[in-house]
């Protein structure tokens, strides 16, 4: 019943009847999840997708870059119940995820086993760095997921893997030019040699973006090396890093310097018992020069963990884990009117479980609790259970779970910065939530889903300012309950022995945090007219919104893409962002702090090709 660990790898009414005749999906899941049935981030051990009881898409990296969607925040509005975009500005700039109505605070990025930062370093500058080239696998668990993840997984979690090499030794080099001074490079090698795997990638990208003053240039580097020492144990190790420049409009120029690296062990001790030992060291470096002064911080973050994966019969699954997190945080900010200083580290350790029964074939049901200890905040206690039943005859899947998470006092929210007094006071935000969902195979190549969500957070944490003539403020926890709540659907399949592919990604929001968009939709099309080549079209719309500012219009982008397999060893693309030239806004800041709109890049065209060896 159990995979053994691998070593590799009314409106809400109305909106309900719209996604049914939608017939909505696990958009990312589509096609491609045929060719990559399990999934690892639910329970931090590989599982055949049809037996997870989370909500969770698996992206094809590969899929992904073929279609011209390189920056993560392109990539992520493939998924359900997810937006990913940039509300400080174009290429270069800070991303923010918003998971079912969440914002970038309140979820994880979890990278080769590493969870990277906390409350007080978010994962806004890596996300924004990030690229789908050096990734192996993708995937976006939704809904709070405490008891398997810990703090700052309220709206989800950003699961990714860099590659693994296979095969005989081989590589690649893609360069690509194009609209706005831009230019991007990147190459990869990889293959086994005998018990030993490596992949190895590198690239360079530059752009002065649509805009004045948002030059933005990056190196980064990916890496992984496993050996297979015998029939019980291999070892690995990964490292990824990036260094980037970004001139942030006539505000500031912003430098980030990030470097990841991790260490890991699996031994097979038998059949039944699996044992897994991680370390992991990640460092981040934030400039930032302002006209009127200086802004950086200095991010350290030390992680030790094991996992045991034990099969005590057919029908139960025990997973274990045990870790140690260690993190210092530095801030400084020097202006004109105020110096001030911020030097803090924590450490925070714990051990959870889970345990997984499949009590007949078609139903699985799972269970989890964490306990973890903040020298900072104290100890905080979550859980999570859910099930999933298949009824084969119809191919439905049934699927839903309830569990808690937490989110933690930032080191400025409690001890003060420039733009806030401190507040020592502060508890950590706690959230409930829910989902329930379908999944239905309308035959052997289309399959659809439809979720419904909602997430309760107790004690939310929320900077109030003080009254004018003051431009101070303080963090606080709001009495009550704040909700999050809506629908997630999704379409896709295949016609024509697959060579027409169709995907359709949708979010509804009844209730959100920063007043995101109440629907937001991704869909693209493409098709293979001949063996060697690939045409699409893709479109995504977001719904009149704010983040949190002064209203921004509701806006849809196009895109049309394409690729050609010239000869073995060379590929051409090309693809056009932007169709229509379609002015929009990224984001509106308030009028009454001096905002003004940020907008997004007009018409872009790019080409380049790939030389293989």
């Amino acid at each position: 019943m159990y995979h053994s660990q691998l070593p590799h790898r009314g409106e809400y009414c109305c909106a309900l009847a719209l996604a049914a005749l939608l017939s909505p999906l696990v958009a990312s899941a589509e096609v491609e999840n045929e060719l990559q049935p399990l999934v690892v981030s639910a329970l931090r051990d590989p599982q055949p997708a049809p037996s997870v009881t989370s909500s969770v898409t698996v992206l094809d990296p590969q899929a992904l870059e073929a279609r011209g969607l390189l920056q993560f925040r392109e990539a992520l509005n493939e998924t359900p119940g997810v937006i990913a975009t940039s509300t400080s500005g174009q290429t270069g700039a800070m991303t923010s995820l918003f998971i079912r109505g969440t914002t970038s605070a309140y979820s994880q990025m979890v990278v080769d086993g590493m969870r990277l930062g906390d409350s007080s370093s978010q994962l806004g500058n890596f996300l924004g760095a990030s690229r789908v080239y050096d990734v192996g696998r993708l995937e976006i668990l939704r809904g709070p997921q405490g008891a398997i993840y810990g703090g700052e997984s309220v709206g989800g979690v950003l699961w990714m893997e860099t590659p693994r090499g296979t095969g005989t030794p081989h590589g690649s080099l893609t360069a690509e030019g194009g609209s706005f001074g831009s230019f991007a490079i990147h190459a990869v090698e990889q293959g086994e040699v005998g018990p030993l795997s490596f992949f190895l990638s590198g690239g360079y990208e530059q752009t002065a973006n649509d805009a004045p003053n948002q030059d933005f240039h990056q190196l980064q580097t990916a890496m992984r090396v496993e050996a297979k020492l015998n029939k019980v144990w291999t070892f690995g190790t990964t490292y990824r890093g990036f260094d980037n420049y970004y001139q942030n409009g006539s505000t500031s120029d912003d430098r980030v310097n990030e470097a990841l690296a991790t260490l890991q062990a699996t031994g097979v001790i038998s059949d039944r018992w699996t044992t897994s030992f991680h370390a992991g060291l990640q460092k981040e470096s934030y400039d930032s020069d302002y006209h009127t002064g200086i802004y950086g911080n200095d991010m350290q973050a030390t992680a030790l963990s094991t996992d045991q994966r034990i099969v005590i019969n057919d029908e139960l699954l025990l997973l274990a884990t045990a870790f140690f997190h260690h993190n210092t945080y530095q801030s400084e900010s020097v202006d004109a009117w105020s110096n001030s200083r911020t030097d803090h580290s924590s450490n925070r350790y714990g051990v959870g479980t889970a345990l997984e029964w499949t009590p007949i074939t078609d139903l699985t049901t799972s269970g989890a609790l964490r306990w973890e200890d903040y020298d900072t905040y104290g100890s905080q206690l979550t859980w999570r259970v859910g099930s999933t039943y298949q009824l084969t005859k119809t191919g439905t899947t049934v699927r839903g779970g309830v569990g808690t998470s937490f989110r933690t006092p930032t080191f400025l929210d409690i001890y003060g910065s420039t733009w806030g007094d401190p507040n020592p006071n502060l508890v950590a935000e706690n959230a409930l939530g829910w989902d329930l969902g379908v999944v239905q195979k309308l035959s052997d190549h289309h399959q659809l889903e439809l979720t419904g969500f909602r997430n309760q957070i107790h004690d939310q944490i929320q900077f109030v300012s003080y009254p004018p003539p003051s431009w101070s403020g303080q963090s606080v926890n709001l009495p009550g309950t704040t909700t999050t709540d809506g629908l997630e659907a999704g379409l896709s399949g295949a016609w024509f022995q697959r060579t027409l592919n169709y995907r359709v990604a949708w979010t509804m929001l009844e209730k959100s945090l920063a007043d995101q968009p109440r629907n937001a939709l991704s869909a693209s099309i493409d098709w293979k007219p001949t063996v060697p080549s690939l045409i699409g079209v893709g479109v995504s719309h977001l719904s009149e919104h704010s983040w949190g500012g002064d209203p921004i219009g509701a806006y849809t982008l196009a895109r049309v893409y394409g690729t050609y397999q010239l000869t073995d060893s060379i590929k051409l693309h090309a693809r056009v962002e932007n169709l229509f030239n379609q002015s929009y806004e990224l984001s509106n800041p308030s009028a009454s702090w001096g905002g003004k709109p940020i907008k997004g890049a007009g018409t872009g065209i790019y080409s380049g090709l790939t030389v293989a060896w």
